[in-house]
């Protein structure tokens, strides 16, 4: 059963090595420009977006797409899955400009969600996964090395504040954080993680969440707490419900990545932040 849900995963994923697609802007600059990883690019293979670089595995109904249609702005969607901080201003792969050439004099609103892959989140989630099946807690290692590699994330972020102000002088940026994965519980979609290492899990999106929010704040951009609204919608919940997909992802096939409900939670929330900023 398991190979037969990973067999769309690979074609999309060989499909995307063979026809690479090109980002294109508008000149100027678009009037919302998206920019950010998997968290805001993605829900695996829903809704497969073939317009967009393939590498990036964009889906038409991630939360930027769902912004801009439900206020009407005109989006250049720069989101990529793997991406990190350096891709806002290089190149991430062979037909991938670097995110921040969509931005210009013309834009108007930015969202940035990125940082994730820059601490080493999927590594470390995945050692502690690892290692609850084998009956070792993450959370008693309290490894320095994943909080030294969220704590480096709040330099790199405050550049990229800095130089997205100067290429779209013109723009709010909204910096929206990580919502609420893992409750301090377990459940059979965990697979095996103890409640300790769930909560310790989770503490590290939290940690992430208080580095980007201080530098949001710190460098004039709009710092977009979903936590709150997420609770009630970890990969706890049951499906249709929970925002994110559980170790073993049925629905998007790409774990502790967002769900549809899931995006469009988000989106809520931010299209609520930015009508609030005076965005319509």
């Amino acid at each position: 059963m398991r190979t037969r849900k990973m067999l769309p995963v690979l074609g999309s994923l060989l499909l995307a090595a063979l026809v690479p697609g090109v980002a294109t802007g508008a000149p100027g600059g678009a009037e919302y420009v998206a920019l950010g990883d998997s968290g805001a690019a993605t829900t695996g293979i829903q809704n497969f977006d073939v317009d967009a670089p393939l590498l990036c595995a964009q889906s038409t109904t991630n939360t930027p797409k769902l912004v801009a249609r439900e206020l009407g702005l005109q989006l250049d969607d720069r989101t990529c899955s793997s991406a990190r901080i350096p891709h806002l201003t290089t190149s991430q792969s062979p037909g991938v400009a670097p995110q921040f050439d969509g931005l210009g004099p013309n834009t108007k609103v930015v969202t940035l969600h990125i940082g994730a892959n820059d601490a080493q989140f999927t590594r470390n989630i995945l050692a502690c996964h690892v290692g609850s099946l084998a009956g070792r807690a993450c959370s008693d290692s309290q490894d320095p090395l994943w909080g030294n590699d969220i704590a480096a994330v709040g330099p790199a972020y405050a550049t990229a504040l800095r130089q997205i102000h100067q290429l779209a002088p013109n723009a709010t940026v909204f910096v929206d954080g990580w919502p609420l994965y893992v409750r301090d519980t377990s459940c059979a979609d965990l697979i095996g993680l103890t409640p300790r290492d769930a909560a310790y899990i989770q503490s590290k999106f939290d940690a992430l969440n208080d580095v980007v929010s201080r530098e949001a704040v710190a460098h004039d951009a709009v710092y977009i707490d979903t936590r709150a609204r997420s609770t009630g919608h970890d990969m706890c919940a049951a499906p249709g419900i929970r925002w994110f997909e559980p170790l073993v992802a049925g629905q998007t096939l790409v774990p502790y990545h967002p769900t549809l409900e899931g995006m469009q939670g988000v989106a809520d929330v931010v299209v609520a932040a930015m009508r609030a900023s005076g965005v319509s």
